[in-house]
């Protein structure tokens, strides 16, 4: 599928760019291009894909860890011994 990307007339070269950067970073062609640059065995794609899901459910338990984690309370602040003598 092409990217096609129209000027206008007021568009200059520079944000052209810009925008076309834009769009291919969206659509993730880069990282395709460069995960079919070498062959990898249906195994190895595999084991990254369950890393990368095993991955991302760790840190969902870590966040829930960290939302249901007991609020701490300040420490207790040192005040002097009261002395109800005279001194």
């Amino acid at each position: 599928m092409p990217i096609v990307l129209k000027a206008r007339n007021d568009d200059h070269t520079g944000d052209l760019i810009k925008k076309f950067k834009k769009v291919i970073a969206a659509t993730n062609i880069i990282q395709v291009v460069k995960d079919r640059k070498y062959y990898q065995k249906p195994s190895e794609l595999r084991t990254v894909r369950l890393n990368e899901i095993r991955r991302s459910q760790k840190r969902k338990r870590a966040i829930k860890k960290m939302k249901n984690a007991p609020i701490p309370r300040p420490p207790r602040r040192m005040t002097k011994p009261r002395s109800f003598g005279a001194e």
